[in-house]
């Protein structure tokens, strides 16, 4: 890395060209006084006292005891986690404005994400819920209920045959989508239930939908216990449920 770039990195993580001036030559050179270090970096003695107090500060550099007092670099990887650390609390710190940013875009976009938090997100439309439901088509058991054809068309058949070759599949759909689960393979357990509040697919997280109006509006989550209720909903569901081959 140049020291061009290692400057755009110090100004990018909020560090002057004399801070970074300052930690090289001590890497470079070793332990050094104050004057030393501003005549070898370049650095005016007006400012270099400041400079090295602010590393200091920052857990850049430290000093030893003895006159006239030297100051020291610390390792680079000591000091690569002590920048991330940095970077991660400046991140943080910035997660109350993100937040306000956020809800802000979402009353004026309500057409896409609506809302999001450690335990769930929420999408609206037929294309970002068709996406979370191939997203949640990875794992060792899966259960999908559908009973609206939109969630059930050529892609879904397809992306569904495609889970069932390693997965276990159980497909639960309303009397008028029974033809089209007939596509998929005898592998794919299938059976017909009407009254169905939504859609959804337990597999890799799960996946909640409602029609509403004209629209869907969906739920993600990897949540256990969101998991555990959305199973419970299901087999009891799917106990009413009459085999497809019965129809």
């Amino acid at each position: 890395m140049s020291y061009e770039e290692l400057k755009r990195l110090a100004r990018l993580i909020g560090y002057s060209s004399y801070q970074l001036k300052a930690y090289l030559t001590l890497v470079e050179k070793g332990p050094l006084t104050a004057k030393d270090i501003a005549r070898i970096a370049g650095i005016p003695a007006s400012k270099v006292y400041s400079v090295l107090s602010s590393l200091t500060r920052d857990g850049i550099i430290y000093s030893e005891q003895g006159r006239p007092l030297r100051f020291i670099a610390k390792p680079p990887r000591e000091v690569f986690s002590t920048i991330l650390e940095k970077l991660n609390g400046y991140i943080e710190s910035t997660k109350p404005i993100i937040d306000s940013l956020q809800l802000l875009y979402e009353s004026n976009n309500p057409s896409k994400v609506m809302a999001q938090s450690d335990i769930f997100f929420i999408v609206k439309g037929l294309e970002s819920t068709k996406q979370l439901m191939r997203k949640a088509l990875n794992a060792s058991s899966i259960d999908i209920a559908v009973p609206y054809i939109d969630l059930l068309d050529n892609e879904a058949i397809a992306d569904i045959d495609a889970a069932s070759r390693n997965s276990e599949v159980r497909l639960l759909v309303t009397d008028n989508l029974i033809e089209v689960a007939r596509r998929l393979p005898p592998r794919v357990v299938a059976r017909t239930r009407n009254g169905m509040f939504g859609a959804g697919i337990i597999g890799d997280g799960v996946v909640l939908t409602v029609k509403y109006d004209s629209t869907y509006l969906t739920l993600y989550s990897i949540q256990d216990y969101l998991l555990d209720i959305a199973k419970t909903y299901f087999n009891s569901l799917w106990k009413d449920a009459s085999p497809i081959r019965d129809h």
